[in-house]
């Protein structure tokens, strides 16, 4: 959550206070503010989740840690009392220990150990949060209607370059790309849509931390750790499995890390159930990357620069099609199941009529 020096600035030392810290240096980095007082560094947070939820984070994160989990910071207590956080002008701050560096692309750890730690996250969290509230459904986090906008946008960003008479090397690759990406768009919607209005439970819930990304990823001197559990909550472990493959895969190297090696290396600690492959499908068919990389170009002109936004979209759309080959095997796997015998037994029936 940024900060506002105009409502902040007046906010910040009441905070220091309450914490019982004198600073003697504080810096703004991505977000948090790097306090030194002399006797220890932390990074202090605003935050817009709500005083329940950084409860329930705490627990279910020193249950964790209890249970030999080290990949995560548990926050500071403040000067007084056993709270782990202050509310002031209607917002919560708190404060974690500073630790290490934030990663830049994720492969400042190898990815096979860093995915086996996630599945270890979700592995020990399940047994913690039984009995807690969950999503209806995986729409919840998949965000059905946001995906469903995305695809009217698709087709308006489509006509504003063909309609150009002299359309831009950024815009003639959106040409290039449209006819994959709204099949893609259409598939994984749909996908989405069935499995709502069948109102069938998840398999399975756990803790999902719900924003993975290198840049919530510190690597220090006693190895590494997840950060900004912020909006964490109960749901499938598929969330952030599919946000794991997305992003921690570097396209700039000779090589591509295999993703489904890595789904292999999470199985292997916490083997997912068909359901949740068909749901992972969905989440890595719909083209997240492609999307935003179009909508940064024409919603904010001149953030891009046109090279870069060329080779951003290429990027983003061999990741996209990193993923078809093993989306399209999970969805033929599931029609190519024989039908009930019952139903075989009725075609037949029909087709004998018709023959007499």
């Amino acid at each position: 959550m940024k900060l506002d020096p105009k409502t902040d600035g007046p906010v910040v030392p009441r905070v220091f206070a309450a914490f019982g810290w004198s600073p003697v240096q504080v810096r703004y980095i991505r977000g948090v503010l790097r306090v030194d007082t002399g006797d220890g560094v932390f990074a202090l947070k605003k935050t817009a989740a709500e005083t329940a939820q950084l409860t329930f984070l705490h627990q279910t994160l020193t249950q964790l840690k209890e249970r030999g989990y080290e990949h995560v910071l548990l926050p500071v207590k403040v000067k007084e009392g056993d709270r782990l956080f202050v509310e002031e002008e209607g917002s919560c701050w708190y404060a974690l220990p500073w630790y290490g560096e934030t990663a830049e692309k994720g492969d400042e750890v190898p990815p096979e150990e860093l995915i086996r730690g996630l599945a270890r996250l979700h592995k020990l969290s399940g047994p913690l949060i039984a009995g807690k509230k969950a999503p209806d459904s995986a729409i919840v986090t998949s965000g059905l209607e946001g995906k469903t906008e995305a695809g009217e946008r698709l087709r308006q960003w489509r006509e504003v370059a063909s309609g150009r008479e002299y359309a831009s090397p950024f815009e003639k690759a959106v040409l290039f790309h449209t006819d994959y990406l709204e099949k893609a768009l259409h598939f994984s919607v749909e996908g989405w849509r069935k499995q709502k209005s069948t109102g069938e439970a998840l398999p399975r819930t756990t803790l999902v931390h719900g924003r993975l990304h290198p840049h919530n990823l510190l690597v220090g001197a006693s190895g590494w750790r997840w950060i900004d559990f912020d909006h964490a909550h109960v749901g499938t472990p598929v969330t952030d499995l599919a946000m794991f493959l997305r992003r921690f895969i570097p396209f700039d190297r000779d090589e591509v890390v295999d993703p489904f090696a890595l789904l292999k290396e999470y199985e292997a600690e916490y083997p997912l159930k068909q359901k949740e492959k068909k749901l992972l499908a969905l989440h890595l068919a719909y083209p997240e990357g492609p999307i935003r990389t179009i909508s940064a170009y024409y919603d904010r002109p001149g953030r891009l620069e046109e090279a870069v936004a060329v080779r951003t979209l290429s990027e983003e759309m061999d990741r996209l099609r990193l993923f078809r080959e093993w989306v399209q095997s999970v969805w033929k796997q599931n029609r190519s199941k024989p039908r009930p015998q019952k139903r075989r037994e009725t075609a037949s029936v029909r087709s004998n009529r018709r023959k007499n």
